[in-house]
């Protein structure tokens, strides 16, 4: 087991790495929604010409 570890220990940093990096931008994605904003990378959705389907609001 402990051969195993040593011979894969870069997959499972970069792995590691990895899983970190999508959980903190899930959890980005989730404060951001809570807070009422956008998560579809627009600045503002007044031009947008799919507002009215993607949020419930208008704006």
């Amino acid at each position: 087991m402990l051969g195993w570890i040593t011979q894969n220990l870069a997959t499972i940093i970069i792995g590691t790495l990895l899983l970190i990096a999508v959980i903190f931008a899930l959890l980005s994605m989730v404060k951001t929604k809570k807070a009422g904003g956008c998560n579809c990378g627009c600045s503002g959705c007044k031009g947008c010409s799919h507002s009215g389907t993607c949020h419930h609001r208008e704006y």
